[in-house]
């Protein structure tokens, strides 16, 4: 288990969790943060590897992710808690259900998906580790935002994303490109959810197509799906107001 850094906003109240995704940092809350109800507690961790967080010796797993976050939910005595994940941090949502399905109140996958990596997506991560580990990170800069953002991001959406990944440490986003690559496939846990579930999706994303959302929110039990109409990867970002309302109402 590896240490975080994290912030934490209030004391009281439901716990929320939320998560960045690949290669971000607890930054990306930044527009959603300020819209939530103040009787939420917030937490906000930086995951091992990345923002202000260090990466422990040696390769990880996704299930390291989320026993890592365990670990941070013990270190301030949250029993249950509510989780949003972004993109890979959905996949650490589905790690701590197979760990330790108790200690979710209720989740949210933000433009995540079920499925494993294909074959030509798992050399294309090993790709990026190699190419992270010699060059650094800052490559992705120049070619994640515009492929994350929808057709029309709002004004800073874009600077925002290059500077957080221009910032990202070379040999977390290597253990993080690998860690993803060797995912198992979730697909099967989707009907054994049995907390509220809400699932966003971004009509314009490029990285995870609508139908898939679709398909996945329709094989959890009662969930929630969510258009982010004027979005592609990061709504977080691009509709924050929405994303804030529907986490708030999932909190509640």
């Amino acid at each position: 288990m590896s240490e975080l850094d994290f912030t934490v906003r209030g004391e009281r109240g439901p716990a929320l969790v939320l998560v960045h995704g690949f290669p971000l940092d607890r930054r990306i809350w930044q527009g959603v943060v300020p819209k939530l109800p103040p009787a939420v507690r917030l937490i906000l961790p930086d995951l091992r590897g990345h923002g202000r967080s260090a990466l422990p010796p040696g390769p990880c797993t996704i299930d390291d992710y989320a026993r890592d976050l365990l670990g941070l939910l013990d270190e301030l005595a949250i029993a249950k808690a509510f989780i949003a994940g972004h993109s890979m941090g959905g996949y650490i949502l589905f790690a701590i259900h197979r760990i330790a399905p108790d200690r979710i109140a209720g989740g949210a996958l933000v433009s995540s998906r079920a499925l494993a990596d294909t074959e030509d997506g798992r050399k294309t991560r090993e790709a990026t580790a190699q190419r992270a580990e010699k060059e650094g990170p800052g490559f992705l800069a120049g070619t994640m935002p515009e492929k994350a953002v929808g057709s029309s991001p709002p004004a800073g959406v874009l600077d925002t994303l290059r500077t957080v990944i221009r910032s990202a440490q070379a040999k977390g986003v290597a253990a993080a490109s690998r860690a993803m690559a060797s995912r198992p496939d979730a697909t099967p846990q989707l009907s054994r959810v049995t907390f509220p579930m809400v699932v966003f999706a971004g009509r314009g994303d490029k990285i995870v197509p609508a139908a898939e959302s679709e398909a996945m929110a329709k094989a959890i039990p009662g969930a929630k799906l969510v258009w982010c109409e004027q979005s592609g990867h990061v709504p977080m970002l691009e509709e924050p107001d929405l994303v804030a309302r529907e986490l708030g109402a999932l909190v509640g």
